[in-house]
């Protein structure tokens, strides 16, 4: 009896092993929209929708997000996200961000944006990402160039 449930037992585990495979990475496609909710001296908030691609034939969960953001290497922002969002199988999904915008370091920064044509926007951080309640570390690293048309 003791070796039945031994080899029931290595055959639930072997099939659970062999039936898991490796995410491939969601990948950042572009800033879908952009809106101020606050706009203060020292802090501001800001509303972004992210738009992500899932390229896995299966749909995943992302949740507990916490990343910064960087604008030329200041940082400028940070977001902590708790919520947790449906991600479907090989489609685009959007990510609602809302970020805190330091504006010290944007000031700081404004002579250098005004003088360049373009400036870089990088976020770096981590989140959860996973399916059937088993979450896995996955790393936040996006980054864009986005031209400067003031005049």
């Amino acid at each position: 009896m003791k070796l039945l449930r031994l080899i029931l037992a290595i055959f639930i585990v072997w099939g659970l092993a062999s039936s898991c495979e490796k995410n491939k990475d969601i990948q950042f496609v572009r800033v879908a929209g952009v809106s101020m909710d606050e706009f203060g001296m020292s802090k501001s908030i800001v509303r972004l929708t992210l738009a992500y691609y899932n390229p896995n034939n299966y749909r995943l969960q992302l949740k507990d997000a916490d990343f910064d953001l960087f604008f030329d290497d200041t940082q400028v922002g940070h977001s902590m996200q708790d919520s947790t969002i449906a991600i479907p199988a090989r489609d685009t999904f959007y990510f609602p961000v809302k970020l805190e915008v330091n504006m010290g370091n944007v000031f700081k920064n404004a002579m250098s944006a005004f003088s360049n044509k373009e400036v870089t926007i990088r976020a770096n951080g981590r989140c959860k990402v996973g399916k059937g309640g088993i979450f896995l570390p996955f790393p936040i690293k996006c980054e864009t160039k986005q031209a400067l048309n003031f005049f």
